[in-house]
């Protein structure tokens, strides 16, 4: 690619990368792009492709809507995103919507000549190189201009705030209006002999409130990464109470098969359910899940074992109302990270991603999609 093509001529790219910070996805998207632009110019096509389709499932994510098809190639996912920010498909009478046909033909263009020339041209024809660099840059140039779009539709759109990855301090209006209604009272309190913030939040007149535990630890994570670490270099490191924390927490497992032969109507059904394979009620939902994984950077490309153990787990720890039974819920999250964890995903993104787990199956897996654990 050649060294006039610049990051500052692609501003949309940046923009969607800083919006969500919390999307390693898009940042990695947005790194191989510009390593593209460095000098190796023959993988902005997927690239670009990827990050267009990771920003539209970020902003569907965001609204809450589900994915629009079992498969959905990169002309169905930007007509799902612009329908949720919008801007309807008027076939072909508005601008947006003959660059948009524009955008796709040259993809499917590109991916022509990829197919039938290989994946680098280099040293098959000088002619075809010298193209598809051409073709390249174009496309890199739409596809910035495709972000810009849906960026430039979402301003001014308050998205589901039990979903969004944005920052909090994107909605600076609704922190004003909480942090001007309650009133804060702090104590610590002892939970197994370690300290525990407690803050209660009152509202309004309200005669209930609400109480906030925080570890100190989980506080210095979430505010100041800086200060976390810092304490943590300067924290002893018990090494003997962590071993036997350690024995004391895998003795419970050795006597969880005897409990396996009691199926009766209240037996406690297993928190992680590891299977190669699976045809469950959510098996539907297997593409739909292999795309959330990989947008939201838990893994960047899942294997069938993953994706058919964590949904095998949302079903075996499922139930009548479960998307209002906390229990459940929790069951559920457990079990997530326990498939995580034995998958080998970052411990340090385990609890999150469990986290996120459950809220995209809360959206994706309709009420009563399963009943038959109670």
């Amino acid at each position: 690619m050649s060294a006039s093509t610049t990051t500052g001529a692609l501003p949309n790219y940046r923009r969607a990368t800083d919006r969500w910070p919390q999307a390693p996805a898009l940042a990695q998207y947005h790194a191989a792009i510009n390593h593209c632009i460095a000098g190796n110019g023959h993988g902005v096509v997927e690239h670009v492709k990827s990050f267009i389709e990771c920003v539209c499932i970020t902003i569907m994510t965001e609204f809450g809507e589900p994915l629009p098809c079992k498969h959905p190639n990169l002309t169905q996912y930007l007509n799902a995103a612009l329908g949720v920010l919008g801007l309807q498909n008027a076939r072909g009478a508005s601008k947006l919507d003959k660059v948009l046909s524009a955008f796709n033909k040259m993809t499917d263009a590109l991916d022509e000549m990829r197919n039938e020339n290989g994946p680098v041209a280099h040293g098959k024809d000088g002619f075809l190189d010298a193209l598809e660099e051409d073709h390249a840059r174009a496309f890199l140039h739409a596809g910035d201009a495709i972000v810009g779009a849906l960026l430039n539709a979402l301003e001014g759109k308050q998205p589901n705030l039990l979903l969004t990855r944005e920052p909090c301090e994107r909605f600076a209006h609704l922190c004003e209006r909480i942090d001007r209604s309650v009133g804060l009272e702090a104590r610590v309190e002892l939970e197994r002999d370690l300290p525990v913030l407690v803050v209660f939040l009152s509202i309004g007149n309200k005669t209930e409130g609400i109480d906030l535990r925080i570890e100190p630890s989980r506080l210095l994570y979430g505010i100041d990464r800086t200060a976390f670490v810092g304490v943590l270099s300067d924290a002893p490191e018990p090494l003997v109470e962590e071993d036997d924390d350690e024995d004391e927490e895998e003795a419970p497992p050795a006597a969880v098969p005897t409990k396996e032969p009691e199926l009766g109507a209240h037996a406690e059904p297993a928190a992680a359910v590891v299977v190669s394979s699976y045809s469950g009620m959510l098996a539907y939902l297997r593409d739909s899940l292999r795309s959330f994984v990989v947008s939201e950077g838990i893994n960047a490309a899942p294997n069938d074992e993953l994706l058919n153990s964590l949904l095998a787990t949302a079903e075996s720890n499922s139930g009548v109302d479960w998307q209002s039974r906390e229990n459940l819920q929790a069951r559920m999250k457990i079990g997530f990270r326990r498939v995580l964890s034995k998958e080998g995903i970052d411990p340090t993104k385990v609890v999150d991603a469990s986290e996120r787990l459950l809220t995209w199956l809360k959206v994706s897996a309709p009420a009563g999609t399963n009943e038959t654990n109670s």
